[in-house]
């Protein structure tokens, strides 16, 4: 599926979705690796920064709060007409990065896989990935924004949504950053399963599974990097204390 536009990609940052998208990307790009910290002895096609941001198109799947010192660290070495996208969890952030850094002719494309390794398992398929394409109107860019909504939503099948960037924090902030934040503590306080647990138990222990197979940076990040989650963590307390007055105040 590939053609004149798109035939090599790098890919900066080998972490746990780093490695899945360098899985996918393999079987019909020629990709180029690039981790400032991972073993060169573990990656199969490491390369030089300059190799894998010199592509057509450049992924970065760095942390977030590494995200704005690994694009600058790249920007020497992005080829005219390259496409820089991301796969941060958050997208106000690395799009205002992107807008800030990128040279003129050098493009950029939020996304992000609402999946991770995990999820992805078995594939792609029916998985969604938002996609954040800014205002620029030119052939150039809608060419190259379309080329990659094919690849994802017809040579991987994702459901594909395109969203604004503040309408993906707004969302995540209520879904990814509380489920992360809900699954942190319920380890923090060692559910554990039981012989006898109702299934709405077991949803909570696939949180708390699915929070800890990620890293504690993650929700860090998360909730350092989206604007909304602040509101959503002081509306948790509030409903928190709330339930434990009518609590109190049934027991009294």
């Amino acid at each position: 599926m590939t053609d004149d536009l798109f035939k090599t990609v790098g890919v900066v940052g080998y972490g746990r979705f780093g490695k899945l998208l360098v899985q996918e990307l393999r079987r019909e790009f020629d990709v180029a690796v690039y981790d400032a910290y991972a073993d060169i002895e573990l990656i199969d096609g490491q390369t030089s920064l300059a190799d894998a941001a010199s592509r057509d198109a450049v992924f970065f799947a760095v942390p977030i709060a590494a995200f704005e010192t690994a694009v600058k660290n790249a920007v020497p070495h992005f080829k005219d007409g390259a496409l820089v996208m991301d796969v941060c969890s958050v997208k106000l952030h690395p799009e205002r990065v992107l807008a800030r850094l990128l040279p003129k002719g050098v493009y950029a494309l939020p996304l992000h896989p609402m999946f991770g390794p995990d999820s992805a398992k078995d594939g792609w398929r029916d998985l969604p990935l938002v996609l954040c394409p800014n205002a620029d109107e030119s052939d150039l860019y809608r060419q190259r924004v379309a080329f990659w909504r094919h690849y994802f939503s017809k040579g991987k099948g994702c459901r594909v949504v395109e969203l604004t960037p503040e309408a993906h924090d707004r969302i995540t902030a209520r879904s990814l950053c509380l489920t992360q934040l809900l699954g942190r503590a319920l380890g923090n306080m060692n559910i554990a399963a039981s012989e006898i647990d109702a299934q709405s138990f077991r949803h909570l222990l696939a949180m708390k599974t699915i929070s800890y197979n990620d890293s504690m940076e993650l929700l860090l990040d998360l909730h350092r990097f989206n604007p909304f989650a602040a509101d959503v963590r002081e509306q948790l307390r509030h409903e928190l204390n709330r339930l434990e007055t009518v609590i109190q105040n049934r027991e009294e």
